[in-house]
């Protein structure tokens, strides 16, 4: 068994399990109590950098990077690249709607959870897995794969992994989401990139 397919099926073990917890409600005391040690840190000081880190898991920087990362794509890869690039991000995207309408596990700001409620509004609600962490991820992990063999790959693969868990603590600084939901928006990113490293081997084959 390759090693990017090795890669895949234990990301999908990992998230599958770690989404079944969530839905038992398992994780909630240890997130909690991962919330409680945040508590102390907060400061004027520390709450406008997080607000800037948060950025580079939003929309605007999610679109910037998005059609940098495709021009690049396309000019190393053709036509090929580009659409890898865009149907990983949007089959990830997908995974993450579906797993919040089933998890169902409401972020720690959702304040009174209604009897009923429409889809959208429970996707709204629901905060497994972290939006926010999920585009930083695959993006940051995505400027890692093209830096790879590069000379900028010493400065870039570890500035990336940086900013993944920078932005992962804001979610749970700015107490927009659970450490759990940060972690399954991580698991599904690697879910995604083993799954398209497993699909570029077997074209190169």
């Amino acid at each position: 068994m390759s090693n990017p397919r090795r890669a895949f099926l234990a990301s999908v073990l990992a998230l599958g399990t770690l989404s079944v917890l969530a839905t038992q409600g398992v994780l909630k005391g240890a997130d909690q109590q991962i919330a409680v040690w945040f508590l102390p840190l907060h400061s004027r000081y520390l709450d406008g950098p997080m607000q800037v880190l948060a950025w580079f898991g939003g929309s605007t920087w999610t679109i910037l990077a998005l059609l940098g990362l495709g021009a690049l794509a396309w000019r190393r890869g053709g036509n090929a690249g580009a659409l890898a690039l865009t149907a990983t991000f949007l089959a990830g995207a997908l995974l993450q709607v579906f797993l919040r309408l089933w998890v169902s596990q409401w972020r720690p700001d959702a304040g009174a959870i209604p009897a009923s409620m429409d889809l959208l509004t429970r996707f709204e609600l629901a905060g497994f897995p972290s939006g926010h962490a999920y585009r930083s991820a695959f993006l940051f992990g995505w400027i890692a794969r093209a830096a790879v063999g590069t000379r900028w790959e010493r400065l870039l693969v570890p500035g990336c992994a940086l900013m993944v868990g920078l932005v992962g603590i804001t979610r749970v600084y700015l107490n927009r989401h659970w450490a759990s939901d940060v972690l399954g928006a991580w698991l599904v990113v690697l879910t995604m990139l083993s799954l398209v490293r497993w699909w570029e081997e077997r074209r190169s084959v």
